[in-house]
């Protein structure tokens, strides 16, 4: 009832597999092309696109427990012609949390339930799934209970021993296993400070008095030869690893004041873990060589604590956010080193902070723009450094809470610009984080507030689609497909829905990559159909939209579709994804008859080089209630009659019908044949106004023009025209 509303006259109260134009037009969206069958029908699948450029940009299809891949429209096969496939630990029920960052050609992957791992292409058939392997894994905060010490049996080696002291059941949590385990020193209470000597001097002689360690930056080093022949040493010993020379000593690298083990198995009463060395101990926590250490911490990331459930890059970092036992917890990776966590006194040295509010906020996802931006369960956080400009690092990094209306679990946002689209907790608003300069905060209007019907279920599952559109696409709990188009530049945020041919249909998963040809991108989807009394899940990728340039049998508007191209033929095959199925037919660019696919086959009444023959579907248009206001005040709710109507169509082909609602009786159809065309060629496609068309209907108070398109044609409506009375007294 809002016509008061600038937004009124150019909405629509419906749209279904039509997509608004920025310039104010509507044109039917295209087919979806068969492109596989799923592994499996009995389990859902997720996509997952891999970018390494325009030309080289893969989907993934992640299922039960696999992973297959995906380039130019295809499947990627193995030598010998099977489909290329590797193993995952993830099963179905649990893809939905996946989260991912893309570094060139490796895909570093979160999840809650998993340790991290990384997705390593190689070639097209040739790409390697495995668990991170960091230079230096993240640990909790150091142990502040003095009374509770841990010393280890070794300082190297496999099968170590790690016992409290007094006994302690720090170790009694089975899940512990496979986790890290750090133990710590002092290092200026066990090592002297590395400073320039000269021959002769204070380091002299030790090698026959014993082991010389000093430390210099945090790193601990022990002397292994002297140089003779060289009189000073002024270069300080920055290595990490191996031995090198300060110019007169040669300087060992120990470790940087600890080290840690990963624990292979726990004793039944707590008091002891056996373990393996990763990283050097200190000589001062082993049994023989010190005593027993308070400092000591838990791995951050283990089958206790959880796998953290978000991962991004910002300002040259590797981010991961979020496990089940530090929800709030980030930790950022040293500079340029994405797989070292390792803490230091220096501005490269990796970071961990948790956020603090006044409720525990489970972080949901975080993403990278100008600034870092995290979204938890309870608000809307900005990560950035404290002083603006500025490098982000150890004591220069500021969170500011931002916003309060949480973000719905396993949804990950998506980036436009310097704009964040995000769902809200309940999963039915898609709200717009950007950054308002008069008020210096950022704001997140709600994008859905004239169309909150629309989302009804609950958003799922976002894609960017930039090219040649602007749209968002979406899938609701209830597996519809819906978009909206976003361009805020041109003031257009509008909503659609799309579905999809067939019976029974549910979208499980979309994606959104680079077409093959760079010049636009390419919407991917997974689809559940009852097919033949069960159901069939297909990938399948929605085609580039109608041009004027395109030849009129290139036209794709079914869907599960596919496409025959060759010497004329009247019988098609490779159709057994639509056993049984009911499928519209484009021939030679003009409409056939329908067939029901019998053994994967189809016959057609005529011999055609051009084919395409696919799932049918309806694209609807209906306008708002007209309001063109009346003698003595609006034109709503008051009788009203539209006597004719004039549509403006680009591009349309046969199949128009129009009328008061989509009910056919409801309808009349605009024959687009002229008495001029020739009765063995296709049906030229109408440009133009069409003729003044009587309308279908008598006198009715809501006066809505409703458009279908029924056959697998392109059309696209420009405007609409009625000519109405309104009964006024």
């Amino acid at each position: 009832g809002r016509v008061d509303l600038a937004k009124y006259a150019n909405g629509c109260s419906k749209m279904e597999n039509f997509f608004p134009l920025v310039q104010g037009g509507a044109r039917k969206r295209s087919g979806t092309r068969h492109v596989a069958e799923a592994k499996y029908n009995s389990s859902p699948s997720r996509l997952i696109p891999f970018e390494f450029g325009t030309t080289q940009a893969y989907i993934l299809e992640f299922g039960e427990k696999y992973m297959r891949v995906y380039k130019n429209g295809g499947q990627v096969l193995t030598d010998v012609g099977g489909v290329y496939e590797i193993a995952t630990p993830y099963p179905s029920s649990t893809l939905s949390a996946i989260q991912y960052a893309q570094s060139a050609d490796v895909l570093f992957i979160a999840h809650p339930d998993w340790n991290p791992r990384k997705l390593t292409r190689s070639d097209h058939d040739e790409w390697t799934l495995a668990v991170v392997e960091f230079d230096y894994v993240p640990f909790e905060p150091t142990n502040i209970d003095t009374a509770v010490k841990v010393e280890a049996s070794a300082t190297t080696g496999n099968g170590i021993t790690l016992t409290t002291s007094p006994s302690t059941a720090i170790f009694s949590d089975p899940l512990l296993v496979d986790g890290q385990f750090k133990l710590s020193e002092i290092i200026g209470s066990h090592h002297g400070v590395w400073e320039p000597r000269s021959d002769n001097t204070a380091y002299s002689g030790t090698m026959s008095a014993g082991i010389t360690t000093v430390y210099f930056e945090n790193n601990v080093y022990k002397l292994t030869n002297k140089h003779s022949n060289l009189k000073t040493g002024t270069s300080a010993p920055i290595h990490d690893t191996g031995t090198a020379s300060d110019g007169q000593w040669d300087w060992e690298y120990l470790h940087s004041g600890e080290g840690y083990v990963t624990i292979t198995a726990v004793a039944g009463d707590g008091f002891s873990a056996t373990a393996n060395v990763v990283k050097s101990l200190p000589d001062s926590v082993a049994t023989a060589l010190g005593t027993p250490t308070h400092r000591w911490a838990y791995g951050a990331w283990t089958g206790k604590n959880g796998y953290p459930r978000s991962v991004s890059f910002f300002e040259d970092r590797l981010w991961w956010a979020g496990t089940d036992n530090n929800p709030q917890t980030l930790w950022a990776s040293k500079t340029s080193d994405y797989e070292n966590h390792q803490v230091v006194d220096l501005d490269e040295s990796a970071l961990v902070f948790t956020l603090n509010t006044d409720q525990v906020n489970v972080i949901e996802w975080i993403n990278a723009g100008k600034v870092l931006m995290i979204g938890t369960a309870g608000g809307e956080f900005v990560v950035a450094a404290a002083l603006e400009g500025e490098a982000l690092v150890p004591g220069n990094v500021r969170v500011v809470r931002h916003s309060t209306y949480g973000s719905k679990s396993l949804v990950t946002p998506q980036r436009v610009e310097q704009v964040l689209l995000f769902v809200q907790r309940a999963g039915r608003k898609l709200r717009e984080l950007v950054f308002d300069d008069s008020s210096g905060s950022y704001m997140a209007p709600d994008m859905t507030v004239l169309a909150d019907h629309i989302t009804l279920g609950g958003i799922t599952r976002l894609a960017w689609q930039q090219e040649p559109n602007r749209m968002v696409w979406a899938i609701l709990g209830t597996g519809e497909l819906i978009c909206f188009t976003y361009d805020r530049a041109q003031q257009v945020t509008a909503w659609h829905r799309h579905p999809l041919g067939g019976t029974d249909v549910k979208v499980e998963s979309i994606a959104v990559i680079p077409h093959p040809s760079g010049d636009q991108d390419q919407l991917w989807l997974v689809v559940s159909r009852t097919i033949g009394g069960g159901t069939k899940r297909q990938v399948e990728l929605l085609e580039p939209e109608w041009v004027r340039s395109n030849p009129r049998d290139s036209a794709f508007f079914v869907d599960a579709g596919l496409s025959y191209e060759g010497e004329a033929a009247t019988t098609m095959t490779g159709l057994l994804h639509l056993e049984g199925q009911t499928v519209a037919i484009l021939a030679g660019g003009a409409t056939h008859p329908d067939r029901v696919v019998s053994g994967g086959t189809i016959t057609l009444d005529r011999p055609s080089t051009s084919v395409h023959a696919g799932l049918p579907y309806t694209a609807t248009l209906q306008t708002m209630r007209l309001d063109g206001g009346g003698a003595d005040g609006t034109s709503q709710g008051k009788t009203k009659r539209i006597t004719n109507v004039v549509v403006r169509l680009d591009q349309t082909g046969a199949g128009f019908r129009y009328g008061p609602s989509a009910v056919d009786a409801d309808m009349d159809e605009f024959y687009l044949r002229d008495s001029y065309d020739l009765m063995d060629e296709p049906v030229p496609l109408f440009d133009g106004d069409t003729p003044v068309l009587p309308w279908p209907e008598g006198y009715e108070q809501a006066a809505r023009v409703t458009i279908r398109h029924t056959l697998p044609l392109p059309c696209t409506v420009t405007a609409i025209m009625p000519q109405f009375l309104t009964q006024d007294r």
